[in-house]
């Protein structure tokens, strides 16, 4: 558990900031801030940066987009974009309450006469990352069930204080003040930050029987319809293993020129099929060599689907009403014999991939799912699927979708093959090849949603990737993240507002990093003359339960607790639960907060948020929460360290976020909208919050139609976002705050 900054930033008032329209409609340039400007001699840290003029507090501390008339400015000469980024020296002459802050990088720092501003909340520090780097090789193990908090659940720790109540032992929660009768030894007391509990040990004898040994199935799902014939230009000359060239040649009896006018003999005409044969076949050998005991096996797919297995039995092919019907898909699957290992099968199978040829359509949907049932005899498993066109044949069809009811219900059997996958510990990995269109917003879901990869390649990189996804092994199934924070705190994007939020996360390898975002809670602070169980809870903690959550954290303590159970089954079978605690302190300077800040945890949280919105259609939100991080992080840029963080920062959110506003012109363009005014509706309906929708019947039914259509604009988004975004999307949505150090240190 890591934190975004050393501090926990307890704000009195949640502020926002202003983009403007022509910062909304500028594309993002990937350059970084001089560092000289703005260091104090005396130290090697950025001095403190000038607040933020607030514009004012959020009533739920939600993000909001609001469109406002910004107030005439006088127009500034036009400058360098590098001098655009230094504060003017006519800001520094004012005092820090009076300042505005650094403008963002290479955004023009002026408004023009009437040009109307988007309000977004200012981005903080308040975030936590989970890592699952660690997560099987726990230490400090304990037997049995934890203690747990009868009211919010949270376990007891080394944090925990045990009062007498005369002969009674009673535990106050440290979360939200609850009293808990409790009879323990002082052995049963976690005296550690870091405690694993066992509540079920794996099995006698395990499905996979691997016995120390990795014995995960890997499911070679590929594609070899027509399309896969379409060839490249490779410099030189080059004899390709399984070429067709020397049949083909064999016909040619009186040896007559073939070549056509104009073509070139010095390249060599690859297909797609054969860069990915050649890839599969390289990958076979790898896993030969250094896992043995793995088994693989091969589905192909094209207007119908045909399980290889092995190799060493004869194919079964499915065809016509089967591809439609997913009981007998299901069926078929888990019928499939477990493959021997590759140690064995690794000549047949070789031999089968060569003997591959193209033609047909794509009944990728049908393929999908016999492959995932097939690999969920054995948890840790993979499937790789590989293809270059969209799903048109059988379950899943993703083409010539007209309505986003057609398209909701390929969404929902892809939904359910993710759902599948999860429960029985396999991953799927997707890679299409660059230049063809396979809606990937939807097969991406599923390897998102299942700790797989996404990704577009050249069809002779092919082995590479193959190899980075077969190097990212699964080391744990079924995994639930649950953070817990004070009472005093939420989690955001929670629309419970809830101090305790749950994550199914699914498989992890040891690259998994997920995040959790959380705000000051505001109640009121009046207090009732009838003392409630939870009010006679917080006064026996020493708290006053007329106080209100932003009194209690800023005013009363200074530390707040955070804890994190992690319950998962590890590939021997074993159910585990680990429990990590660590208190934090707090501060009320966004100053300080911002200067103890841990920047590579704050970017990768911002860009898999930013990422998750772009997928559910949200292009406005994704865009202005990209924005407003890349503020916070400039704003603190102090040496050459965190102007690198900064400048990978700003190349991977960039990627994403200049596709988002090319569709959004697009949009605009093809609606006879301005782009400013493409997300009213969604800019209302984040705004909705403050208004009180159950006052008037008027009100609640604005809303509702809002809601409705907001919907429906996101519905089509999915349905028509190209490949290009959804890739970038998915990529950025499982980005790990090491990636991103690695970046900034090469």
């Amino acid at each position: 558990m890591e934190f975004g900054s050393k501090y926990v930033y307890a704000y009195l008032d949640s502020s926002e900031e202003e983009v403007s329209e022509e910062e909304f409609s500028n594309v993002y340039d990937d350059c970084v801030p001089e560092i000289s400007h703005d260091l104090d001699s005396s130290s090697s840290r950025r001095k403190p940066p000038k607040a933020l003029k607030s514009r004012g507090a959020c009533e739920d501390d939600r993000e909001r987009c609001t469109l406002s008339e910004s107030k005439e400015l006088e127009p500034v000469p036009k400058i360098h974009k590098w001098m655009q980024m230094l504060p003017s020296k006519q800001s520094s002459s004012k005092s820090p309450a009076e300042s505005s802050s650094v403008p963002p990088p290479c955004v023009p720092p002026l408004k023009p006469r009437g040009s109307r501003v988007k309000k977004w909340r200012r981005a903080d520090t308040n975030v936590v990352a989970i890592k699952f780097d660690q997560l099987t090789s726990p230490s400090n193990m304990h037997t049995g069930d934890p203690v747990t908090c009868t009211d919010c659940k949270a376990m007891l720790s080394h944090i925990s204080k045990i009062t007498k109540d005369g002969e009674n032992q009673v535990w106050i929660c440290e979360y939200c003040g609850t009293s808990n009768p409790v009879d323990l030894v002082s052995e049963e007391i976690p005296a550690e930050a870091d405690v694993t509990y066992m509540i079920e040990p794996a099995p006698a004898t395990t499905a996979s029987g691997r016995s120390g040994k990795d014995e995960s199935l890997v499911v070679f799902c590929v594609d070899v319809s027509g399309s896969m014939c379409v060839s490249q230009e490779v410099p030189g000359t080059m004899r390709l293993k399984g070429n067709h060239s020397d049949r083909f040649n064999s016909l040619n009896t009186h040896g007559e020129n073939q070549w056509l006018h104009g073509q070139r003999r010095d390249v060599t005409y690859v297909t797609r099929l054969q860069g990915l044969q050649a890839a599969v076949d390289s990958q076979l050998q790898e896993l030969a060599k250094e896992h043995p005991n793995r088994r693989v096996a091969l589905v192909t797919f094209n207007s119908e689907v045909t399980v290889v297995g092995d190799g060493s039995g004869i194919p079964l092919t499915i065809a016509g009403e089967k591809l439609n019907s997913e009981d007998e898909l299901m069926r078929i699957g888990s019928e499939v014999m477990l493959p021997t290992s590759i140690a064995n099968s690794r000549d047949t199978l070789g031999k089968q991939i060569f003997a591959l040829e193209d033609g047909g359509q794509t009944a990728l949907g049908p393929a999908l799912l016999v492959s995932t049932v097939i690999a969920c005899q054995v948890p840790g498993s993979k499937v790789i699927i590989c293809t270059d066109g969209m799903a048109n044949t059988g379950l899943g069809n993703l083409d010539n979708l007209v309505t986003t009811e057609d398209f909701e219900v390929a969404s929902v059997f892809y939904q359910k093959v993710s759902t599948i996958a999860k429960s029985k510990g396999v991953s799927v990995s997707i890679l299409t090849i660059a230049g063809t269109e396979c809606r990937l917003v939807e097969l991406g879901r599923v390897a998102s949603q299942t700790g797989g990869q996404v990704n577009t390649v050249d069809p002779l990189k092919l082995t590479q990737e193959f190899g980075n996804i077969l190097a990212d092994p699964v080391i744990a199934t079924r995994v639930v993240a649950t953070f817990l924070v004070h009472k005093g705190l939420y989690i955001r994007n929670d629309a419970s507002k809830s101090s305790r939020a749950v994550k199914e996360v699914g498989n992890v390898s040891k690259g998994t990093e997920i995040t959790f975002e959380y705000g000051v809670r505001r109640t009121s602070s009046k207090s009732s003359a009838s003392t409630t169980a939870a009010g006679n809870s917080e006064a026996a903690a020493g708290v006053s339960s007329s106080a209100s959550g932003s009194e209690l954290v800023q005013d009363q303590l200074d530390e707040l607790p955070f804890q994190v159970h992690i319950s998962y089954i590890d590939l021997e079978g074993a159910k585990a639960v680990r429990v990590l605690t660590q208190t934090k302190p707090i501060t009320k300077e966004r100053k300080q907060a911002e200067m103890y800040m841990n920047m590579p945890i704050l970017s990768t949280h911002a860009i898999q948020k930013s990422s998750v919105m772009a997928v559910e259609g949200d292009y406005t939100p994704s865009r202005l929460n990209a924005y407003m991080y890349q503020r916070l992080f400039y704003r603190n840029v102090s040496d050459l360290k965190t102007m690198n963080q900064y400048s990978v920062y700003n190349k991977r959110s960039s990627s994403l976020s200049n596709k988002l506003l090319h569709e959004q012109k697009t949009e605009a363009q093809s609606s006879g909208l301005e782009l400013c005014d493409l997300d009213v509706e969604e800019s209302e309906m984040h705004t909705g919050d403050t208004v009180d929708a159950g006052k008037t019947k008027e009100t609640g039914s604005k809303m509702l139609k809002l809601f409705k259509k907001s919907a429906t604009a996101r519905a089509k988004r999915r349905m028509n976002c190209p490949d290009a975004v959804a890739r970038i999307a998915f990529v950025n949505a499982s980005s790990s705050s090491r990636a991103m150090e690695d970046d900034s240190d090469d």
